[in-house]
């Protein structure tokens, strides 16, 4: 069977990418705008995810949780 989302095993909890998850999902929003709405459902940052900078592909990196 295919993974529908990359799962990362790299901690002590199983996690994936907001970016995997957002294209997945096929959300029409931008995700710099979807995220946030996201966390106004009581998701916090350092129990429920942790924010990062991704690699950048030429410009400036951008802003992915996990």
């Amino acid at each position: 069977m295919d993974e529908l989302v990359r799962i990362k095993y790299e901690n002590d909890c199983p996690t994936v990418l907001g970016r995997d998850l957002y294209e997945v999902l096929e959300v029409k929003t931008p995700y710099d705008k979807w995220f946030p709405r996201m966390c106004e459902y009581g998701f916090s940052e350092g129990s429920d995810f942790s924010t990062f900078l991704s690699e950048s592909t030429g410009g400036r990196p951008g802003v992915d949780h996990q």
